[in-house]
């Protein structure tokens, strides 16, 4: 008797040293995916989203911390889903481009990946929406698989984060083609939070060239709009005029 109860606890003592082996092994693993999603928690305030100075600034939008300046921006080349290399061009191109930079395992892209899933990402007519995952050695080829639709492009390409000094995920950039610079960059839920501040940063180039007073009249009667909740698109801007008949009534 006395040898089975020396068997049994030989045992559990090397049960014990394996279970605290894999609980270890677990942690780095998580540790590890933590870091490759740019910090992937929820609970971590995202970076606000702000525009270059033709563009009214949103009343709630700060300072980017090491942001002080607009940065010029990249093409991008990468790897497709299907393997093929491919190159994105940004620069020197008559549209805008909106640059979704997602990871297949951020919390914080559900909303995005949500919405490209349901086709309800509403950007504005002549921008192209281009998703930015980093390389195959740093993500799921397969998962992204599963949540990137048809249709909507994806790249593979750490380097673009580096280009684009990305902090962490989801994070967008709109990017001007025909000046080749960032007007607009920052994080939210998804593309409907945002929606509004990446119309604003995608604005035709032609309100910039207009006089002075009316870039400064346009950019007091967006601010106050935008403070009081009224983005692009509120049914409020579109009321429908009162006939005469009623009105003299």
């Amino acid at each position: 008797m006395t040898a089975l109860v020396m068997v049994e606890t030989v045992v559990l003592a090397i049960l014990c040293v394996l279970v605290a082996g894999l609980l270890r092994a677990y942690a780095s693993v998580l540790q590890r995916l933590h870091a490759l999603d740019g910090g992937g928690s929820a609970a971590a305030e995202p970076p606000p989203f702000r525009t270059i100075e033709q563009v009214p600034e949103p009343a709630a939008s700060r300072r980017i911390e090491g942001r002080d300046e607009w940065q010029p921006a990249h093409d991008i080349e990468g790897i497709s889903l299907q393997g093929e290399i491919m190159t994105a061009r940004l620069v020197g191109v008559p549209h805008d481009s909106v640059l979704a930079f997602l990871s297949s395992g951020c919390d914080g892209c559900a909303g995005f990946w949500h919405e490209l899933a349901g086709g309800t990402v509403g950007l504005p007519t002549g921008t192209r929406l281009l998703v930015v995952t980093k390389a195959a050695t740093e993500e799921s080829p397969a998962a992204l698989d599963q949540l990137c639709p048809e249709g909507v492009d994806l790249v593979m390409s750490s380097q673009a984060w580096t280009d684009f000094a990305v902090p962490g995920s989801p994070y967008i950039v709109v990017v001007d083609g025909r000046t080749g610079r960032i007007k607009g960059e920052g994080s939210g839920t998804s593309f409907s939070q945002i929606g509004g501040l990446i119309r604003q940063a995608a604005d035709d180039a032609g309100r910039l060239n207009k006089p002075t007073a009316d870039r400064e009249r346009e950019s007091d009667v967006d601010r106050a709009l935008l403070s009081a909740g009224i983005g692009p698109g509120d049914p409020s801007l579109y009321a429908v005029a009162e006939p005469t008949e009623q009105r003299r009534a």
